[in-house]
């Protein structure tokens, strides 16, 4: 992954306005759901409709365009407990897409499910247990995910689990102990042979609250990264951060974490910086700006290359003009650097940028219209490409 556990599904979030809270800003340590609304079970119906056209600047057998339209029908249920001592929350949503034109090397038609489960155990006002657990099949994981390649992936399953304690020693300090594992497998075998692996994040936590509002951090993980068809690339991290957490107000609220990662694989040893940080931001319950940042180092796409570091970086916002009609945008940025010990190095950048508009046309049924664009520059020019992604689409729950 591009670092450990980072925001893994930023990118969704933007073009789809998915749960950011079925994978948490994990990277900066929120290790539990938010447990905040007390929701029903709910079920929705979606519908959607849009073309896509993904344009790569050098033809290849194995970098086809997309051009095509597209249709896509869904089913999901959402349920939140509020219980005092246990909350917890449930999410489902499934779909199928139709490329019309089809899909080039793959099909035309593919599948989605997405599950979440989150909870929260209170022993005690000292002692805390969480675990939230995220499960996914679907197709083309963006690259900005941390978990994929830039190319069309076909089918995916990606699957990530975080438990964790926390207790509170006396009033200002307290650990967090966690365990984390996740995993991705393609379906396709020239994709799943170098990018089929999976994560053991290790990480102990001590924080000492100076303020209400700030508490210091120091932090310890440890991360294994094993390779499950791909030999002589397994990955070994030890992170050593300090940070802060501090609250503004109930509405606006940071964490963020700087330190040293030592990385080691069969191909390289290399000490690097390592810094991430994250924003929440409500206005008025009207507005909700989420802004990321990680840099380290990362374990995909490594094919012959010893090590792979850059930067990530995304806002998200999200306002409500009326009660009816809402707006949204958002925007990520991903810089990456391939080592290869000589000349052959690689240097990316890409970008994504989205905005989308929502209308409540009726009490259960929300109208949506969205429009995207991303491109990756490389010093690889296969790899170079412009795509844009515009929908329609409407929404009924019940």
């Amino acid at each position: 992954m591009r670092t450990p556990t980072l925001i893994l599904l930023f990118v969704a979030i933007i073009s789809s306005k998915a749960n950011l809270n079925a994978q948490g800003l994990v990277a900066v340590q929120n290790y539990s759901a938010d447990f905040k609304t007390e929701q029903p079970l709910t079920f929705s119906l979606s519908s959607q409709g849009g073309y896509d056209t993904l344009s790569y600047r050098v033809n290849s057998p194995f970098a086809e365009n997309i051009e095509s339209a597209f249709v896509q029908g869904g089913f999901g249920a959402a349920y939140t407990d509020m219980d005092q001592t246990t909350p917890w929350t449930f999410s489902l949503d499934t779909s199928v897409i139709h490329y019309v034109d089809g899909v080039p090397r793959f099909d035309d038609t593919f599948y989605n499910a997405r599950a979440s489960v989150n909870f929260e155990h209170r022993f005690s006002e000292r002692l805390r247990i969480s675990n939230n657990f995220f499960l996914t099949y679907g197709v083309e994981p963006n690259n900005a995910f941390g978990v994929s390649t830039a190319l069309w992936n076909g089918q995916f399953l990606y699957g990530y689990n975080n438990f964790n304690v926390s207790y509170a020693w006396t009033p200002r300090f307290s650990t967090t102990t966690s365990y984390t594992i996740d995993g991705i497998m393609y379906e396709d075998e020239i994709i799943a042979t170098p990018e089929d692996r999976y994560t053991h994040l290790f990480a102990q936590q001590f924080s000492y609250a100076i303020s209400k509002r700030t508490s210091l951090v120091a932090e310890y993980r440890y991360r294994m990264m094993i390779f499950d068809k791909a030999v002589g690339k397994d990955i070994n991290s030890h992170f050593a951060l300090v940070g802060v957490d501090h609250a503004w107000s109930e509405r606006m609220s940071g964490s963020a974490r700087v330190g040293a990662e030592f990385y080691s694989s069969d191909r390289s040893d290399e000490v690097g910086p390592y810094a991430e940080t994250a924003l929440n931001y409500s206005v008025d319950r009207q507005t909700m700006v989420r802004w990321f940042a990680a840099l380290g180092f990362n374990g995909a796409e490594l094919a012959a290359f010893s090590s792979r570091y850059g930067l990530n970086t995304g806002i998200q916002i999200n306002h409500n003009i009326t009660k009816r009609f809402s707006v949204n945008s958002g925007a990520s940025y991903s810089y990456s650097q391939f080592d290869s010990g000589g000349a052959g190095d690689v240097t990316e950048h890409s970008a994504l940028l989205s905005a989308g508009l929502g209308y409540q046309l009726l009490e259960n049924l929300n109208l949506t219209a969205n429009y995207s664009y991303s491109f990756l520059d490389s010093s690889d020019a296969l790899r170079e490409f412009d795509r844009h992604r515009v929908s329609l689409g409407a929404t009924a729950s019940f």
